[in-house]
Parts: C-alpha cells; sequence; structure tokens
C-alpha cells in the first residue's frame, strides 16, 4: 500500500509539473533578448559507446576544448551528445563511493530523487525551465556518498554535433555530509555547429560540511544562445565555489544562478571570467541569500570586452541574519569604442541590521606604468599588454586539462594582439 500511495503522489507531482510547465511555455525572462525556441528543433537521439575510444575524434575534440578530457584519469566521466547519454565511467577506486549516471536513469532507479526534482529552480520561472520540463534532453545526475573525498576530478560534458539546435538538459548534483568533490563541466558545439539554443538547469544539493568546487567552461558557435537555470541549497558549514569561464563568441547568454545559504557557516563563492566578442549578448551573475549565523559569500566578475560586445555583470546579496558577510566585485576592461560593460550590484538586507554587505566596481584601462614596467623588461608592447590580460582575468582553475589551459592563453594572446 505504501508503494502504491508513493506512486500515485509521484505521478501528482509531475503532472502538476507539466501543468506549470505549459502554462510557462510561452512566458518571458526577465533578462536578456527572447527567444523564439519554435524556430529550433529538438536534436537526434546518439548510441552509446562502451570504451572512449570509440567517440569520434571531433567530439573529443570539442570536449577538450570545453575542459573535459574524456581519455584523462578522472574519478568520473559522464558525456552527453545531442539528446543522448553516449559514455558514462567511474573509476574503479570510487566504485560504491560515487554515481554518475543520466537524470532519467537516476529517476527510475531512485524514485525518492523526485524529492529534489525542481526543487530548487521552479519549473514556471520562464520559457526555458518550462521547456526542459516538457521537451527534456537527458542530463546528468551526480551523487558522492557521505564522507567520500573525490580527490581526483568529475567531469561532464555535453556537447551538441552538427545536426543538433536544441538541447535543453536537466541535472542535479548531490553531496551527501562531509562529502568533498571538484567537478568540471564543459558546454560546447562541435567544429561546423554554429547555430542553436541549449537550455541547462541545475540543482546543487550540499549537505553538512559539504564541498564543492565546481567549473563550467563554455565554447559555443557564434550565432548560438545560452540559457543556464542554477540553484543551489547548502547544509550547515558547506562550501560551494562556481567558475565560469566564457572566451569565445556567441549570439546571447542570459544566467543568475541562486545559493541558498541555509545552514550555519555556509560558505559560497562564484567567480566570472568573460572575455565578450564579435557582437555577443552577455547577461551574467549570481544571488547569494545569506539566511544564517556566520554564513560568508562573494561574488566576482573579470570581464574584457571588445568589437560590439554588450555585458551585464550583475551581482544580488541578500542578508537575513546579523551575523552574515558577503562581498560583491566587478572589474572590467573595455578594448573598444562600441563595446559596453555595465555592472548592477544590489545589496538587500531583511532584519538584520549588523549584516554586513558590500560591493565593489571599476571599469578601465591598464595602466601605462604596469606595460612600460614589462617592457622596460623586453616584451614588446602587445606581449605586456596579453601578460596583464591573463593575470586579470586570473585563469588558475584547478583540474583543467593543460591543453585546454595552453588553448585558453592562446586565445587571450591572440585576441590582446589584435585589439589592444
Amino acid at each position: 500500500m505504501c508503494e502504491v500511495r508513493a506512486m500515485k503522489v509521484q505521478e501528482e507531482y509531475l503532472r502538476d509539473l507539466r501543468e506549470r510547465a505549459e502554462k510557462a511555455l510561452t512566458k518571458k525572462a526577465p533578462l536578456g533578448p527572447d527567444i523564439d525556441l519554435s524556430q529550433f528543433y529538438l536534436c537526434s537521439p546518439r548510441e552509446r559507446v562502451e570504451d572512449v575510444r570509440e567517440i569520434e575524434d571531433q567530439l573529443k575534440e570539442a570536449a577538450l576544448y570545453a575542459g573535459v578530457e574524456l581519455e584523462g584519469e578522472k574519478a568520473a566521466t559522464y558525456l552527453q551528445v545531442d539528446r543522448s547519454a553516449v559514455y558514462e565511467r567511474v573509476q574503479r577506486a570510487f566504485q560504491g563511493k560515487l554515481e554518475i549516471m543520466s537524470s532519467q536513469e537516476a529517476l527510475q532507479k531512485y524514485p525518492e530523487l523526485f524529492e529534489y526534482w525542481w526543487g530548487l529552480v521552479p519549473v514556471d520561472a520562464d520559457k526555458y525551465t518550462a521547456f526542459a520540463e516538457l521537451c527534456p534532453t537527458e542530463g546528468y545526475f551526480i551523487r558522492v556518498f557521505a564522507h567520500t573525498k573525490v580527490e581526483i576530478p568529475l567531469q561532464a560534458c555535453l556537447l551538441m554535433s552538427e545536426r543538433a539546435r536544441v538541447q535543453s538538459v536537466h541535472n542535479i548534483v548531490i553531496l551527501e555530509e562531509g562529502a568533498e568533490a571538484n567537478l568540471i563541466t564543459g558546454c560546447a558545439s562541435v567544429r561546423g555547429n554554429e547555430s542553436g539554443v541549449h537550455i541547462g538547469v541545475s540543482e546543487f544539493y550540499l549537505g553538512d560540511n559539504a564541498r564543492l568546487t565546481f567549473t563550467m567552461v563554455h565554447n559555443w558557435g557564434e550565432a548560438f544562445h545560452v540559457r543556464p537555470r542554477t540553484a543551489a541549497r547548502l547544509g550547515k558549514n558547506a562550501f560551494f565555489s562556481s567558475t565560469y569561464v566564457l572566451l569565445k563568441p556567441l549570439a546571447s547568454i542570459q544566467a543568475f544562478p541562486q545559493v541558498f545559504l541555509e545552514g550555519e557557516g555556509a560558505q559560497a563563492t562564484f567567480q566570472n571570467i568573460v572575455f565578450a566578442k564579435g557582437n555577443s549578448y552577455i547577461d551574467l551573475g549570481s544571488t547569494l541569500l545569506l539566511k544564517n549565523r556566520g554564513c560568508r559569500g562573494s561574488s566576482i566578475s573579470r570581464v574584457c570586452a571588445t568589437d560590439e560586445a554588450q555585458v551585464f555583470a550583475r551581482g544580488r546579496l541578500i542578508a537575513y541574519h546579523d551575523e552574515v558577510q558577503a562581498h560583491l566585485e566587478c572589474k572590467g576592461m573595455l578594448f573598444s569604442p562600441r563595446a559596453q560593460i555595465v555592472s548592477v550590484p544590489e545589496l538587500e538586507v531583511h532584519g538584520a541590521p549588523r549584516a554586513r554587505l558590500s560591493h565593489e566596481a571599476a571599469v578601465g584601462p591598464f595602466e601605462e606604468e604596469a606595460v612600460n614596467y614589462l617592457r622596460a623588461r623586453g616584451l614588446k608592447r602587445e606581449e605586456a599588454l596579453s601578460l596583464l590580460t591573463q593575470g586579470f582575468l586570473n585563469l588558475d582553475l584547478p583540474g583543467l586539462p593543460e591543453a585546454l589551459r595552453r588553448y585558453i592563453e592562446e586565445i587571450i594572446r591572440v585576441t590582446s594582439r589584435d585589439v589592444l
């Protein structure tokens, strides 16, 4: 009887989600340019492979330049191409300590997972969340078991092939009490696929004393629209660090993730590293809701903009307790008179007069003194500016493949030479 009752509750829950999504399918997002999703068709299924050597070289290359090394030694790997999970692997040393699989497979395996499904991101937030529910194309599920420390990075890669035009994934990441992990996620289109839409719903649940370092690298085509919808919930003394890297032009991206710091002593940091080029429209930010004693947070943006790119760097801090502290920081650099950087800080305090929230913003060029200092040591002007740009963007990220690191440095070097 209990199982029958549980199944009925799940059916009612799913029916309610679908009804809410259907009502929101035309609901415009409050930020970012609106996209007519009817112009794009769903991507096709792909066949699963059992060995990474069976994956096409073109897909491996796209994954690598999005931060995922498919042939490297990682604790666990998830690869999705278009609408299908094509490869999953957990290193033998971590068998029984963590799980990685498609989200649909996880829902079937663990009925209790419905407690987390749309638990943080509202299904009817806008047309993109609604589309992700009504037209799902998998996504990943990652769980690190209690008190497990995963020292080798986990990685998840979401690729769109030349045939794909829409990918709408729903990801769930759970770190149980005392678990620790470093997760690298790469999202990219393969060479030749210049247009499409990627919608990514991601929900993170961190138990007490859990620690997650999360890095996301995007490498899309110039006519791609990207709409991440992300939220995280942190328990007591949990730590969540999120870094987003975008160095290639795209049509538009709009993301405003939220972190609910609910447990005492919870901490969260965001870092956005953006080199905006072409006609890119980039609207990025984060919201930290500090709800308990000892919560700490920071949101840092480093933005370079050239050509006719537009960048909106947002940050929102909301304090609900006297003993919390958080800081916003946005530093930008314009390399073109046609480019635009807009910093939008928001600080809110609700019934907590002793809460400490602060923000700092600056847009301007490199100091000539710094340039001349490097030139005096034998560097050409463009070399000096390129080196300063690399330092400004602060690309020392843990766990990235060396080939990607060199690729990023080359992008910055060449772009700096062309625009400075």
